[in-house]
């Protein structure tokens, strides 16, 4: 009765269903976020990646592009993507400017994490702000922000052919995935702006 739980926010201005979108190839095109450092959740992605044929995997984050070749968590994760077969379906982008990310985050089909550790949920947040559907663990932030079978999917994150069977059921579905981003943005706005976050904050001092 002592313990009041606050989610984490997003910035509802620039996180928006609404707005430019990057450049896509005709590919389907999943989008990750990661430091690269965690190579287990990235080897699970790629592992499910190589059972849906024809997509492409956006890796963003860890050092900036120009940096990737000398980075060594980088290397072993290339070295994964040659030994699976899926070297040129898997694009590492390198550090993205967060002005950026929205126009990334709206290009992508779905967003995807199978991360262990997630307090927050913030990657999942901002794509579901710009109408992106999650497929993410039951893990931290996740479990709040997915609703699953509404504003996307949660699938146990240590199980690429189940991921790769979530992935294929909702690209053939392309109403499925409109309908989950509608659902995603209308929750991000509803439940995580920062307006509603303060506005909680504040009523838990103002209690005290």
């Amino acid at each position: 009765s002592s313990i009041r739980l606050i989610p984490w926010g997003v910035d509802t201005g620039l996180f928006t269903p609404e707005g430019p979108v990057a450049e896509r190839n005709g590919r389907a095109r999943l989008l990750t976020t990661t430091d690269l450092t965690e190579r287990t959740p990235l080897e699970t992605l790629m592992r499910a990646l190589t059972r849906v044929p024809g997509a492409e995997l956006l890796v963003v984050g860890g050092p900036a592009e120009a940096e990737l070749a000398e980075d060594d968590n980088y290397v072993k994760a290339a070295k994964i993507a040659a030994a699976l077969g899926v070297a040129d379906r898997v694009i590492f982008t390198g550090q993205v400017d967060y002005t950026a990310m929205p126009s990334l985050l709206r290009s992508a089909d779905l967003v995807l994490s199978t991360c262990q550790y997630e307090p927050s949920g913030t990657s999942s947040l901002q794509a579901m702000a710009c109408g992106t559907p999650v497929i993410a663990p039951p893990v931290g932030g996740h479990m709040d922000a997915v609703v699953d079978g509404t504003t996307g999917i949660i699938v146990q994150p240590d199980r690429p052919a189940l991921l790769a069977q979530r992935i294929r059921q909702l690209l053939a579905h392309p109403m499925l995935i409109e309908a989950y981003g509608v659902a995603a943005a209308d929750r991000v706005r509803s439940r995580y702006s920062w307006d509603r976050i303060a506005g909680e904050t504040i009523a838990v001092y103002d209690r005290v």
